[in-house]
């Protein structure tokens, strides 16, 4: 007999209700994960623009203030105190430029704290959606639930998928409810895998959730319970941070925390995904591909490699072994960008390319900088080859090869056109395509 996942009381028999029976189209854990990664780069991108905006604006501010007070009124200073007199005439005005003045202080110390907690509320938000999707996509979980519906409760809902709904939301709501770390161990357990062992960012991403509970809870005064829960899990604080002491967000931590945040949910949603819908690690792949490739092309090459560690180390089956290569690829120029060419030649050291595709000949020949097989190759692929003219201006793979003299003379031989001195220039483009 199925067990239930959701059992109502009928007489004094329990009749299991079985979840697999609902219709609701699944959603995609890659179209969750592209979301995820949308939502908390926009936090990225948007707090130094907002900063430096509150910063001009707070020097305007700071400025209007201390010409009207040198204008208008007695201001003495004695060491790092300074007293203004203000005449009762112009109380008024000084007032509300004062006012100002201090809103742009404000301002400076909660808005990075404001884009920390939303931060972490977009894992949060990713985490229930990821959780939806796995229940959309696999009903019989839900057998598991301890949740338990009367018989008043069923009659209430119009429909199994209804029924179905309201236990996943449930499930969910009680699994967010729990402290983060409780969360993993959640699934951990709920899905039989292990997730944070070896994991270097856990004490970081901890601390920094943590950190959030201190700006929603105390104004960021650091807490006992702060302290208690960062040592728990092997956080390293500075030794100023004692019980009392104020906390902030400096550009720096804010970085810092985004790649965690970024690197924890793609990490977490890939494994679940692969683990628990084996069936379509071909989308997986592809999505995990194009998320480091965009990394890639933007620079942040360190994050790209947390990434590529896990589908070159971590995952040993590959939907095809285009991937496989092309993770390699991808891993040995994501070293090459961030300056470690011995780690790049390692990487390489690892496949025999010469059984392989031009395509990824080609790769192998430009990052070991042998400009001659590379400019043989290109003449090789032609126009009619995997590689196009397009792929040459974007990707970043080509970044020193487009510098090359012997491949810009090839590059006009091949297609009967010059190659775009502006791409020479700028070879990091928006929008590129997918790269080997």
């Amino acid at each position: 007999m199925r067990q239930s996942c959701g059992l109502f009381y009928l007489g004094f028999r329990l009749t299991p209700l079985d979840m697999t029976q609902a219709t609701t189209p699944k959603q995609s854990i890659g179209d969750e994960i592209n979301l995820f990664v949308r939502h908390i780069d926009s936090l990225r991108g948007t707090l130094p623009m907002t900063m430096l905006v509150i910063q001009e604006v707070g020097k305007k501010f700071s400025s209007e203030l201390v010409k009207f007070e040198t204008d208008n009124c007695a201001v003495t200073t004695d060491g790092d105190k300074r007293r203004v007199s203000i005449p009762l005439e112009h109380i008024r005005r000084w007032k509300k430029l004062n006012s100002r003045h201090d809103q742009s202080e404000h301002a400076r110390i909660l808005v990075p704290r404001s884009m920390m907690v939303s931060l972490v509320s977009q894992y949060d938000a990713f985490i229930g959606r990821l959780l939806r999707a796995i229940f959309l996509a696999r009903p019989e979980l839900l057998n598991a639930s301890e949740k338990s519906l009367s018989f008043s409760q069923v009659a209430s809902f119009p429909s199994i998928e209804s029924i179905r709904d309201h236990l996943i939301e449930k499930e969910i709501e009680a699994v967010l409810r729990t402290s983060h770390s409780d969360q993993i161990k959640w699934m951990e357990s709920r899905f039989d895998l292990t997730l944070t062992k070896g994991l270097a960012i856990w004490p970081r991403f901890i601390e920094l959730t943590e950190r959030r509970n201190l700006f929603v809870h105390t104004d960021g005064t650091v807490s006992s319970q702060y302290l208690s829960v960062c040592r728990q899990h092997g956080v390293t604080l500075d030794p100023e941070t004692i019980e009392g002491a104020r906390l902030g967000v400096p550009q720096k931590y804010f970085d810092l925390a985004y790649c965690c945040v970024f690197e924890l949910g793609v990490k977490l949603g890939h494994v679940l995904w692969r683990k628990l819908l084996p069936d379509e690690r071909e989308s997986a792949d592809g999505n995990l591909a194009s998320t480091t490739y965009e990394l890639i092309d933007r620079d942040d090459n360190d994050l790209a490699l947390a990434l590529l560690d896990l589908a070159c180390d971590t995952f040993k089956k590959h939907s095809s072994e285009w991937f496989q290569l092309a993770f390699t690829i991808n891993r040995a120029q994501a070293y090459k960008w961030s300056g470690k060419k011995a780690e790049c030649t390692n990487t390489l050291r690892i496949v025999d390319w010469s059984a392989k595709g031009d395509e990824f000949k080609l790769a192998e020949a430009t990052l070991r900088e042998d400009w001659p097989k590379a400019i043989e190759i290109v003449r090789r692929i032609g126009t009619s080859g995997s590689i196009s003219k397009l792929n040459y201006r974007d990707w970043p793979l080509f970044r020193e090869l487009r510098t090359q003299p012997e491949f810009l003379v090839a590059y006009q031989e091949i297609f009967a056109e010059a190659f775009p001195s502006a791409v020479m220039s700028n070879p990091l483009e928006e929008d590129a395509p997918l790269e080997t």
